[in-house]
């Protein structure tokens, strides 16, 4: 009894030490997915000593947002050296700040123990983990989105101000969100200070005129249009499909299930259901009307918020149902991260550990590169093996394979296939079955990378 005392007290500060094991047991871990354009963001903003923040081609794509993140890894990297161990370190601030604003949001409707579970839910959920342990973004922009809630909750004037325009500026995905929670305690909930959530809708009008100003457009950029493209109705359609496919994912359908069973017993909406209604719904804003592909981690703020809107739904059953809705919860939560998909439908690879395989599949890919001396621009290969050892590794090595096209047929002499680059082509199936052998197979769990030679080089 004493000891469950002393955790439920001390939860926050004993998740977070946990959590900043995990992490240092993982500093080695090299760069994965989407935080590769970061770190090497983060490098040439260090090698032209930060006076051009507006990369665009040659290898770099602006996205429109203001590259803050990069900045910080830049500033962390200038500081310590370009080391794997600070980019991975990196996000312990946030991770932490994040398990914080949880409890802290979570104690405003649910009582101790109710908080602790909420906070285990945390630390055993295979994205939050998985994204934690890839220094990736997506835990600050969560933090952000918890900080500015209780910042409203709490009538902080100057953090909902801060917190919102920090949320614009890492990342344009915010804007809905936080245009909905301006028009809901404003004009709902008639919170003056609420007010002030208008800070980060000024932040994002005056960052778009300046980038205009600098770049000369406003959200579509003609380098990258492919993935900002407005799409029709029939796309749409595909992308709302999508989006459902998504947010179900990690248990939240099981969550969503119990809430509505809420909802329909007690005919109310609780707050935090609301708030979670208002994180799901700017997602789906933001990605179905538009060409860049849904990735799971978009969708971090959902399962986040889903976790205490799910506990607090449950806490009006009885002990032992309660404790049931509990159990399934956590079997679909942990279930989640062992289903991998077919090739053909992708996966959610930066947000489930059995990623962590890959490392050593592409390993034994570099080895038998180099025993076999294969010139590596000899190799085609997807995105994320294809990466550039000096910013995947952070070894200051240059190899980097060839980029495998999305629609071109690549004519290399070899090309690397595999599952984790999630861009399955029945086209290209076709083409390598045809025209390439199968050499060697290297695999490890659910990740594999098939190298093909041409059977009649050009």
């Amino acid at each position: 009894m004493f000891l469950y005392k002393f955790i439920q007290k001390n939860t926050w500060w004993l998740l977070s030490i946990i959590y900043a094991l995990v992490i240092l047991f993982y500093s080695s871990t090299p760069v994965f997915w989407d935080m590769y354009g970061q770190v090497k963001t983060a490098h040439y903003f260090i090698e032209t000593n930060f006076t051009n923040l507006y990369p665009n081609g040659n290898g770099f794509t602006d996205n429109g947002y203001f590259p803050i993140y990069a900045i910080y890894l830049a500033a962390l990297f200038k500081a310590l050296g370009f080391k794997l161990w600070v980019a991975h370190l990196s996000v312990l601030p946030f991770i932490i700040g994040l398990l914080y604003q949880l409890q802290h949001y979570c104690q405003r409707f649910l009582p101790a123990d109710k908080t602790l579970l909420v906070l285990l839910l945390t630390l055993i959920h295979p994205a939050v983990a998985a994204q934690s342990i890839y220094f990736s973004s997506e835990i600050c922009f969560v933090f952000l989105n918890l900080w500015m809630v209780n910042s409203i909750k709490d009538f902080r004037s100057s953090r909902m101000a801060l917190s919102s325009a920090l949320l614009c500026l890492l990342n344009l995905r915010a804007l809905p969100l936080v245009v909905l929670l301006f028009i809901y305690f404003v004009f709902i909930k008639k919170q003056k200070s609420a007010w002030y959530l208008f800070t980060g809708i000024l932040v994002s009008i005056i960052w778009m005129l300046v980038h205009f100003y600098i770049s000369g457009w406003f959200f579509v950029n003609p380098e990258n249009h492919s993935h900002r493209t407005l799409l029709n109705l029939n796309n749409m359609s595909k992308n709302l499909f999508w989006c459902l496919i998504k947010i179900t994912d990690f248990a939240t359908i099981i969550g969503l299930v119990f809430i509505g069973l809420f909802y329909f017993s007690y005919k109310k909406l609780s707050e935090p259901v609301i708030i979670l209604l208002f994180a799901a719904v700017s997602i789906f804003i933001f990605c179905v009307p538009l060409s860049n592909p849904i990735s799971s981690r978009y969708f971090l703020l959902v399962y986040v918020l889903l976790l205490p809107a799910f506990i607090y739904s449950v806490s009006s059953f009885s002990t032992l149902k309660f404790i049931g809705a509990c159990l399934v919860f956590i079997v679909f939560l942990l279930q989640s991260s062992l289903l991998i998909k077919p090739n053909k439908y992708g996966n959610a690879w930066d947000c489930n550990w059995q990623s962590l395989s890959y490392f050593d599949v592409r390993k034994q890919l570099d080895k038998y590169v180099y025993e076999n001396k294969i010139a590596a621009k000899d190799i085609a290969a997807g995105f994320q093996v294809y990466f550039n050892d000096d910013y995947y590794l952070l070894n200051g090595t240059n190899k980097e394979y060839d980029l495998l096209s999305d629609t071109e047929m690549n004519t290399n002499l070899y090309i690397a296939d595999s599952n984790i680059c999630n861009n399955y082509s029945a086209q290209r199936k076709t083409y390598l079955e045809k025209n390439y052998s199968l050499v060697k197979n290297f695999t490890k769990g659910a990740v594999y990378i098939h190298l093909f030679k041409r059977n009649n080089p050009l």
